[in-house]
């Protein structure tokens, strides 16, 4: 990171030795005409992590309003971290994919890329299907080799396909990016990724509207603590489940208040009754992205 930069948020190290801040921001669904305003508020509230994915069809707009930013002298690419995720499907060389990402992103290199899901839809007329992934993973190695990315990783892994990959990977991956809310926590997951070094970023932390944010105990600790319901989800997350977050809003008040809540501890009482609000609820449904015959959770 560069030193005109302060950087208020903590930082995680990944097994390749890149540091990762635990709090980002998510760009799925941004609004492409205030994409600038978006990013450049999130840097002047202190984000300095920011994901986004070949699938969004987002990062042309990404790459330009960072170099806008980047133009103004205040932040330099250096100071910024940038997941992409790219599916494994057919016709799609990893390290073409990377090429490009990086092009319409407008640098030099992307610090996190990831395998979006483990596999993906094929169309009816079967032109696209998708690739095992032992093929992709060692493009996505070659990636690294060639310095178009300095971590690699996957998300919507379970413990078996891990496991499997573990059992072949040359560069072990850094990240495992999966859903995880106070209604999804995942626990024999997260137990396996941390035996094996293997980080986590929660996305959807929030629930995606669920109403998971109206429970009247949460409110109460919220209140308790002068945070919000969604800070004090965060906090969960990051500090007693040791994930990094990355919240999506478009939502100028809701963008700082979403990077506020590191500054307090929670009573051990409030920490349990939050523990004890996994009810195993998914609000991600994989028939979106592919077929389903992988038995992709646990």
């Amino acid at each position: 990171m560069s030193q005109q930069q302060t950087h208020p948020c903590p930082s995680i190290s990944l097994n390749s030795g890149a540091q990762i801040p635990a709090c980002g921001l998510g760009l799925y669904k941004t609004d492409l005409e205030n994409m600038q305003a978006l990013l450049q508020k999130a840097l002047d509230s202190g984000y300095r992590h920011f994901d986004t994915a070949i699938h969004y069809k987002n990062e042309p707009q990404v790459g330009q309003a960072f170099q806008n930013i980047f133009q103004k002298g205040k932040y330099k690419r250096e100071d910024i971290f940038i997941t992409s995720k790219v599916f494994p499907r057919s016709g799609w060389n990893m390290v073409q994919m990377a090429e490009q990402s990086l092009k319409d992103l407008q640098v030099d290199y992307v610090d996190l890329f990831l395998l979006h899901w483990p596999a993906c839809s094929p169309s009816e007329n079967l032109e696209i299907q998708h690739r095992p992934v032992h093929q992709v993973w060692v493009e996505l190695e070659e990636c690294v080799r060639k310095g178009y990315v300095k971590s690699i990783g996957v998300s919507n892994f379970n413990v078996q396909m891990l496991f499997d990959l573990l059992s072949y990977a040359q560069i072990k991956p850094s990240m495992n990016q999966i859903e995880l809310h106070l209604y999804l926590q995942q626990p024999k997951l997260l137990k396996f990724c941390e035996k094996f070094n293997i980080k986590i970023t929660a996305f959807c932390p929030l629930g995606r509207g669920s109403g998971m944010l109206e429970d009247e105990n949460l409110k109460k600790i919220a209140k308790k603590y002068n945070k919000t319901p969604a800070q004090i989800a965060l906090h969960h997350l990051h500090c007693n489940l040791n994930a990094i977050v990355i919240p999506k809003t478009s939502n100028l008040k809701r963008l700082e208040e979403n990077f506020q809540w590191r500054d307090f501890e929670m009573d051990r009482q409030d920490i349990e009754y939050l523990k004890n609000m996994d009810k195993g609820i998914r609000f991600i449904d994989p028939k979106n992205h592919f077929t389903g015959e992988i038995p992709l959770f646990d």
